[in-house]
């Protein structure tokens, strides 16, 4: 690596370990070291050390919780949940920070991982290891954590600033308001600062006005939009949350604050408080909550093998399962969600039995069998044994040593036949020096190429792969649905589905681009 803040692997991840990734920003691709260029530098520093990378967990949130943070529970989960002796040596990370700047999480999840024998390694900071490094990573967290809190309090008391200004927080304005942006201020780096107000919508201002009355008269949301000639809202549901919105009364929210007279009101109190009523006489509400709770206790209750994993190959989106008494199958996620036969014309249903136990057998007897183990094994050596540059390099430094050793000869030649040799003394410890720096770098170059290819044999990698292959085996027999997914879900990115093909996208522990294995799966 050519950055000098890149700290080398510690001896626990010796050239030949397997190791994943977990990269996070906040700050999308303008920010410092985004998400790619942290991949491309992660990438780059495995095959410089010798390190097999496995999976790369990626999330765009906050550092300080571990909400909206999927991947980062994913990587956690899939640790604790993989057998030993599959399990990877250790973890690469930017950066502590973007492990975690909540300072329980960090200790939770950095001990719980170092714990079950990962070795955590963060590629910009040199941490020591032992005792010592234990106590400088307590101080770091401490630290992170200190930061992410003053760093929340500062944005939060700009945020109530700019509100208290009248500016609102960014994002679309309310229904029956528009959106009027002008120069607030500059900031710190001169560049102008854009203050976002809302005004009324002369269009669809008394169009909510008219809503709230009706409401306040207790008619339903059907009639309202009826009356509102469905210019408002399309879906009448939409008015449930439109009816607690406090905005309508010219209030400004920043977190909990509440700053009145923020903007022009559309509404008065007398006619908030009158829908307020209104809205707690009508159960609805809670009634559709009761109705997805059910739902989601279904879905529990029945899971499937690939739910989560396969997507419809005509449209992309994620199949769902419909079970009955005697049939379960996959449907398409957008045409059955909006009950449309335009939405995904090509979309069928596919027979989950017959799906799930077609695509199994593929997993295991083609994706997992020992035929693919020498191709594997043969690929991951070509793979890592991209030496031609560091070849080239040490070409060159011999052509160079070679015509150093020669002019020291020379040199040597020409001090015997002379009487003066202060001149050529000097010249020859210059040519000795040279001759040493090029041998030096010749071995270091010999032994960044041997330590480029894995010693991976045979024997290891079809054990690996029948490891795989029982466990998943085991629990797909007991009927544990849920560990057999967890499993598959280490290797398989996703199954393009459809009603008479399947598409298997998946990868190894290493880095390489996912295959595709295509077969049929009958009705």
């Amino acid at each position: 690596m050519s950055d000098e803040y890149i700290h080398k692997p510690p001896t626990a991840l010796p050239p030949g370990s397997l190791v994943i990734a977990y990269l996070r920003d906040s700050g999308g691709p303008n920010q410092e070291n985004s998400i790619g260029q942290q991949l491309e530098i992660v990438t780059a520093y495995c095959k410089q050390y010798g390190l097999i990378l496995g999976r790369v967990f990626q999330d765009t949130a906050s550092g300080r919780k571990t909400k909206n943070r999927d991947q980062f529970l994913e990587m956690f989960n899939s640790v604790m949940a993989t057998d030993e002796s599959l399990r990877p040596a250790g973890l690469l990370l930017w950066a502590y920070s973007r492990f975690s700047r909540d300072i329980v999480d960090f200790n939770f999840y950095l001990y719980g991982l170092m714990k079950h024998g990962l070795t955590v390694h963060s590629l910009t900071e040199e941490i020591p290891e032992g005792l010592a490094g234990q106590i400088v990573l307590s101080v770091k967290a401490y630290t992170n954590a200190d930061f992410s809190v003053q760093l929340g309090k500062n944005i939060k008391r700009g945020i109530a600033e700019r509100v208290k200004a009248g500016y609102s927080n960014g994002g679309q304005a309310p229904r029956g308001y528009r959106v009027v942006r002008e120069l607030h201020d500059s900031r710190r780096n001169g560049q102008p600062r854009i203050g976002i107000r809302w005004e009324i919508d002369p269009e669809l201002a008394p169009l909510i006005r008219l809503a709230w009355e009706l409401r306040a008269q207790g008619k339903g949301y059907t009639a309202i939009s009826q009356a509102t000639g469905g210019k408002v809202y399309t879906n009448k549901i939409s008015w449930a949350t439109h009816f607690r919105n406090k905005s309508y009364l010219g209030i400004g929210k920043a977190g909990d604050l509440e700053i009145p007279d923020h903007h022009e009101p559309l509404v008065t109190w007398e006619i908030w408080e009158a829908v307020k009523r209104v809205e707690a006489s009508m159960p609805n509400y809670g009634q559709h909550r009761k109705r997805g709770a059910l739902l989601h206790h279904r879905r529990m209750s029945h899971p499937s093998l690939l739910s989560g994993l396969a997507f419809c190959v005509y449209c992309g989106a994620a199949m769902v399962l419909h079970t009955s008494k005697d049939y379960r199958s996959y449907a398409c996620g957008q045409r059955d969600r909006k009950k449309g036969f335009s939405d995904c014309k090509e979309a069928r249903r596919v027979n989950a039995r017959k799906a799930d136990a077609i695509i199994l057998d593929a997993i295991l007897n083609q994706v997992l069998s020992p035929a693919f183990v020498a191709d594997l094994l043969r690929e991951i050596q070509t793979q890592y044994a991209d030496t031609d540059r560091i070849d080239r390099e040490i070409g060159n430094t011999n052509n160079l040593l070679i015509m150093t050793t020669r002019s020291i000869t020379r040199l040597v030649q020409l001090a015997e036949n002379a009487g003066d040799l202060a001149e050529i003394t000097t010249r020859l410890k210059e040519l000795k020096g040279q001759e040493a720096e090029h041998t030096a770098k010749i071995k270091a170059l010999k032994a960044e190429r041997d330590s480029a290819i894995p010693q991976i044999t045979p024997e290891a990698l079809a054990l690996v792969f029948e490891t795989w292959r029982d466990q998943i085996t085991a629990a797909h027999e007991s009927g544990d649905i849920l560990t057999a997914k967890k499993l598959l879900a280490h290797f398989i990115q996703k199954i393009d589905l459809g009603y008479d093909t399947a598409i298997i996208h998946y990868t190894y522990p290493i880095t390489k681009p996912a295959e595709t294995v295509t077969m049929f799966c009958a009705h």
